[in-house]
């Protein structure tokens, strides 16, 4: 693990949140042209509820666009240098695996491993936070030690 790693990750979140924003676009543009094409053909209670339908489905899906841009404009504000504690950018390793302090994202797969995107807020951070290597905390009655850290 090294600061290449978390460039690499910084790139692939960075994708993936794009191509989440794409998708979710594609989506709403599908609802609209759903939305006219109905408009022309039908009327009465079947159209009420069908254009509810189409409104409740627009709303979550503009939720969801602002969510993920939010998200990017939070990733791309994350530190990517070297760090000697855990903090906003730290890549580190403990028993469960490999952590990237960053963005509430989850699992993604670089290289064939494992990362975990997490934000400083999550439970597990919030016990290690300002450890250095080799340095543990208590969590959930296990003792975590933060095995690497870059």
């Amino acid at each position: 693990m090294n600061s290449t790693t978390k460039s690499a990750l910084l790139a692939k979140a960075q994708e993936m949140l794009r191509d989440q924003i794409k998708d979710i676009q594609r989506q709403l543009t599908e609802l609209q042209e759903s939305s006219e094409v109905e408009e022309k053909s039908s009327a009465g209670d079947k159209f009420e509820t069908h254009q509810e339908m189409l409104h409740q489905t627009r709303d979550i899906l503009e939720k969801r666009l602002a969510s993920s841009r939010v998200m990017l404009a939070q990733l791309n504000a994350v530190p990517v240098k070297e760090m000697s504690k855990v903090d906003e950018g730290a890549l580190l390793q403990v028993p469960m695996g490999k952590i990237w302090v960053s963005i509430p994202m989850g699992k993604v797969v670089l290289d064939g491993v494992d990362y975990q995107l997490v934000s400083r807020d999550s439970p597990l951070i919030s016990a290690l936070w300002d450890l250095k290597k080799g340095q543990s905390a208590d969590f959930r009655g296990k003792q975590i030690e933060v095995k690497d850290l870059v």
